[in-house]
């Protein structure tokens, strides 16, 4: 029986059959296998890139379309690692954060923290930048303009960048303006942080109506910040702060008007 089951199957034509068959099987095969790996890929596929604001500021430097243009079109593309990626991004100095993640659904999500710029830092000569209040520089936009007060002086010419040390009249700035911004009669009045000294060390404001605060140096300076609020919520009617053109805090626990 076995032998003849092998002479039919060696026949001529019995054997060109089984040949077709055999290719046209491994052809099903092939197919199948690729229809599963198009499956497998499609569904891997980038479905979309979702950015979420973290901060509360809203003073974004940095747009969606920003962000998107930095990280390329992913849309539509195999996903990837990613890790790179949310690296460059943290070494953009408007970011204080970045994380990069995906959902079930094959959405990327990007969730960024912006800095919040409450300086606009003008050294001579130059167009300046901001200065966020981590004290870290960001670097001027043409679509931005926030309505923050000036920062002039003996002042860096380049943005403070990340992990660099902090310039003694920039950290001395942003000091005075935290506090200052604790002060709901002082704040709006501030329009001019201006550092001085020789070591860039001390500090002098100017209202809106050009009145010079002389705070000096940081020292005692939550003493200093501390009278200035009472003089201005306190003082009688024949000596009323804007009555003066200059105000000087540097003599301890004294104010000098002029």
């Amino acid at each position: 029986m076995k032998g003849n089951l092998a002479h039919w199957i060696n026949q001529p034509g019995i054997s060109k059959v089984l040949k077709v068959l055999r290719a046209v099987v491994a052809v099903a095969l092939c197919m199948t296998a690729w229809g599963f790996a198009q499956h497998n890929l499609d569904h891997a596929r980038i479905k979309e890139v979702r950015i979420f604001w973290q901060d509360q500021h809203g003073l974004h430097m940095l747009k969606d379309q920003d962000v998107h243009a930095f990280l390329g079109p992913l849309q539509g593309k195999l996903r990837t690692d990613i890790d790179q990626k949310e690296r460059s991004l943290r070494k953009l100095p408007y970011l204080s954060e970045a994380e990069l993640c995906y959902d079930t659904d094959h959405t990327l999500m990007v969730f960024l923290n912006h800095r919040e710029p409450v300086l606009r830092v003008l050294p001579e000569r130059t167009y300046g930048y901001y200065l966020a209040a981590d004290g870290v520089g960001l670097p001027l936009k043409a679509d931005f303009a926030a309505p923050v007060p000036v920062l002039l002086g003996k002042i860096p010419l380049r943005p403070p960048l990340p992990q660099q040390s902090r310039n003694k009249g920039l950290t001395l700035a942003l000091m005075v303006m935290e506090s200052m911004n604790k002060d709901s009669l002082l704040e709006p009045l501030m329009t001019q942080y201006i550092v001085t000294g020789a070591d860039s060390n001390a500090l002098i404001l100017k209202t809106l109506s050009g009145q010079e605060i002389w705070v000096g140096t940081s020292m005692d300076l939550s003493s200093k910040l501390r009278n200035l609020s009472s003089f201005y919520r306190f003082a009688p009617t024949d000596s009323a702060p804007e009555s003066f053109r200059s105000i000087n805090l540097i003599f301890k626990n004294q104010i000098v008007c002029r």
